[in-house]
């Protein structure tokens, strides 16, 4: 069996969790040895490459016609196309040379036109995607969109997507384009999800959260199945460490708004204990990533207690994070899966989380984390300061509930999945 991996940008980059998944998938399978896998990913690149990673084929692409990355397609002959990206493309090409695809869904924007599931009130989104219902959130993500959305809502959702298109043959103008070309965006949004509802095999979702999401938009209950993430467990389980000083919390992720970060800074800025400390580890990946992590380190330098690392790589996660107690994970977004919370909790880690949908799955409350509402300081603050007198024999039994899937089992379950979409051609 010929698995085709299809991943988010460059197979090398480790921006972002679907990403990381990516990569510990494929080195899985290459490990278990029994099936062959390929990559194919896309990238800013003029012809095709073909790349070999330690026997693994990695086929490098700019983004492709149809009829084009059909023909590549044929090439590769793969008998089953896994997409993590590009997922209406593939389904839709795949669907045509009668390729059973997997879809896999790593963030909301499979099916929100604004990305993240998240309202323009930064509340999780429950409702379905309609021009409606989501033009506010998608212009609230264009600079000045906020101020423009009063009057826009007003326009006749048809002249609101003519004139969207008008604009995009028009040269760029600044604030203007993107504002113009809000209904659009809804619109080719739920074309994309309609195209990966009908043409898709089968659709993974990481968490129960997200399988709702879906299904709430369209997606039949038995086109869908839940699948938690695995990760590469760490080869040794350190002991709980001694709390010598202060709790040391730690955040591993992204810096940026929809992860909470400043909800978590908000709420540890205001513990009185001295001693407990916050380590940040993690970047950001564009300008408006930047602009918000530099805005919070800018807000909270004269904090001492809150120490940011930056990014490191994967590999070396859990050696930076063996010494410290509580993992935090404040997303106030629909989180799909959360792979910093599996991390913390295969090294003992107690994990304290926003009930954001992948928390969820993970952490039973008061067992091995603890879970307080999304986009709440306050609620936050409490907890921090509950765990901070809890002492080290309470956290230590908490250190012993945890843990996550390993890798080998998700693909144990994975392999499943696909021999049973071959099995039904």
């Amino acid at each position: 069996m010929h698995i085709l991996q299809v991943a988010s940008g460059s197979f090398f980059s480790t921006y972002g969790g679907g990403q990381v998944y990516v990569k510990n998938l494929v080195n899985e399978m290459m490990r278990e040895g029994s099936t062959k896998v390929s990559v194919l990913s896309f990238i800013e690149t003029e012809t095709i490459q073909e790349r070999d990673n330690h026997g693994c084929a990695i086929y490098e692409t700019r983004e492709l016609s149809d009829q084009e990355l059909s023909v590549l397609l044929k090439q590769m002959a793969p008998d089953i196309i896994h997409a993590h990206s590009h997922k209406a493309q593939l389904s839709r090409v795949g669907k045509s040379l009668n390729i059973p695809v997997v879809v896999t869904a790593h963030h909301g924007g499979i099916v929100c036109p604004a990305g993240a599931l998240m309202n323009s009130k930064d509340e999780i989104c429950h409702i379905p995607v309609s021009h409606h219902n989501c033009l506010r959130c998608v212009l609230r993500n264009t600079k000045t969109g906020q101020w423009w959305y009063p009057l826009m809502r007003h326009v006749p959702t048809p002249l609101y997507i003519y004139m969207g298109k008008v604009f995009g043959r028009l040269p760029f103008i600044y604030f203007v384009t993107p504002i113009s070309e809000a209904a659009l965006h809804i619109k080719k949004k739920q074309e994309e999800w309609k195209t990966i509802v009908n043409d898709s095999s089968l659709i993974i979702a990481p968490s129960e959260a997200i399988k709702n999401a879906m299904i709430r938009n369209g997606l039949p209950t038995d086109k869908a199945v839940v699948l938690p993430h695995g990760i590469p467990l760490p080869s040794e389980i350190p002991s709980f460490p001694t709390i010598d000083g202060g709790i040391r919390f730690f955040y591993v992720g992204r810096i940026c708004y929809v992860k909470g970060i400043h909800v978590l800074l908000q709420a540890f800025h205001q513990l009185k204990n001295a001693e407990v400390q916050l380590h940040l580890i993690g970047g950001s990946g564009n300008k408006a990533e930047r602009r918000y992590e530099k805005k919070l380190q800018e807000k909270y330098k004269n904090d001492h207690r809150i120490i940011w690392h930056g990014k490191i790589p994967p590999d070396m996660i859990y050696q930076n994070i063996k010494d410290y107690h509580i993992s935090v994970a404040p997303s106030i977004c629909l989180e799909i899966f959360g792979l910093n919370i599996a991390e913390s909790l295969s090294m003992g880690k107690p994990v304290l989380a926003t009930k954001s949908g992948g928390a969820e799955m993970q952490i039973i409350d008061g067992t091995n984390g603890w879970l307080v509402l999304p986009n709440s300081a306050k609620e936050m603050l409490k907890k921090m300061e509950v765990i901070i007198d809890m002492g080290y024999d309470k956290l230590s039994f908490f250190s012993k509930n945890c843990r996550a899937i390993s890798i080998d089992h998700h693909y144990n379950s994975l392999a499943n999945i696909y021999n049973k979409q071959l099995y039904q051609l």
